[in-house]
């Protein structure tokens, strides 16, 4: 896995603070709760996963870069991205903190899907291992994290039944219509992925 080094694009913070309802504390339980199964491990600087959910046509609230997840909800490990540049590669953002690397990947999902209102990205190498197993669609190309190159092979993947894939070499997505899907079709894979290992 590629060593954590930032975000990798510019970011402009118009407001110190945002507004958020009833789906960032459900957004933090499932960070948490990754963090905690191993399905988003922590490190030294963070934890290797990133989770968001949709505001807007071309606005989402996201995990900060390097978050710790915690299991009480702090406001400021999350950021609004309210709009994208793309001549400049500016992500415009609301909160104290800078958003998730994987930014990219968010935007061009929420742009791509627009039936889709939450993403949740971790990394499990068990997953990994064992997708053509579990039936995962798999990205063909392997591509550095937090790059639009990254993103776009993520685009070139997915179709409107396509709601949980991997990355290849890097990690898993699950999308859905709103937080507790993305998050309850992880679990599903999860459980398979476990009963599999049992068999063998």
């Amino acid at each position: 896995m590629e060593k954590y080094q930032g975000v990798k694009f510019q970011y402009h913070q118009t407001k110190t603070t945002f507004s958020y309802d009833h789906r960032l504390p459900d957004l933090n339980r499932w960070a948490y709760l990754f963090s905690q199964l191993g399905l988003a491990p922590v490190h030294g600087s963070g934890a290797y996963g990133n989770h968001s959910y949709r505001t807007g046509d071309t606005s989402f609230v996201i995990t900060k870069s390097a978050m710790i997840p915690g299991e009480i909800l702090q406001p400021n490990d999350f950021c609004h991205v309210v709009g994208f540049e793309e001549q400049s590669t500016t992500f415009i953002t609301e909160g104290v903190a800078p958003p998730s690397s994987e930014s990219f990947l968010h935007n061009a999902l929420y742009q791509s899907l627009p039936d889709i209102n939450a993403i949740l990205h971790g990394h499990c190498s068990l997953l990994n291992m064992h997708a053509e197993d579990l039936n995962i669609p798999v990205t063909k190309k392997f591509h550095d994290y937090g790059t639009q190159e990254l993103a776009e092979s993520a685009l070139g993947l997915i179709n409107p039944t396509t709601l949980f894939f991997i990355l290849k070499d890097h990690g898993f997505v699950a999308l859905g219509e709103d937080i507790d899907s993305a998050g309850q079709i992880t679990l599903k894979y999860f459980s398979e992925l476990i009963t599999l290992l049992r068999i063998a």
